[in-house]
């Protein structure tokens, strides 16, 4: 997926679809398919040979995204980000193979999940 950047997007690629600031999500181009949001409908037919950066208008006319080529920068942005609650026997497995021993020095630090 990251090994080569493209310029033109064909049948089978991964593209990062941009509807605005705070929302992107990925989808894998088929010819036939057709990708449905709040934007409109949007056919995988269209974007098959435009370049990456482009800008598709829905076929009903009331939006448009754009079809980003899958960089490693974009893809930490669309993957879904889920806190992780460690609870004592967590700690404890991950303690042992970390091989921890009294006078070992452990920084742990996150933004929490809020519970």
């Amino acid at each position: 997926m990251f090994h080569q950047y493209k310029t033109l997007i064909e049948d089978g690629d991964l593209v990062v679809v941009y509807l605005n600031p705070g929302s992107m999500l990925t989808t894998t181009v088929k010819a036939g398919d057709m990708l449905n949001n709040k934007y409109g409908n949007f056919r995988h037919d269209d974007m098959i040979g435009l370049k990456y950066g482009s800008m598709v208008k829905s076929r009903v006319g009331t939006g448009f995204v754009y079809l980003l080529h899958p960089t490693p920068a974009l893809w930490t942005q669309v993957v879904p980000h889920r806190t992780q609650i460690l609870y004592l026997p967590d700690i404890s497995f991950i303690s042992m193979y970390l091989d921890l021993k009294p006078g070992k020095v452990v920084l742990e630090s996150g933004t929490g999940s809020g519970s």
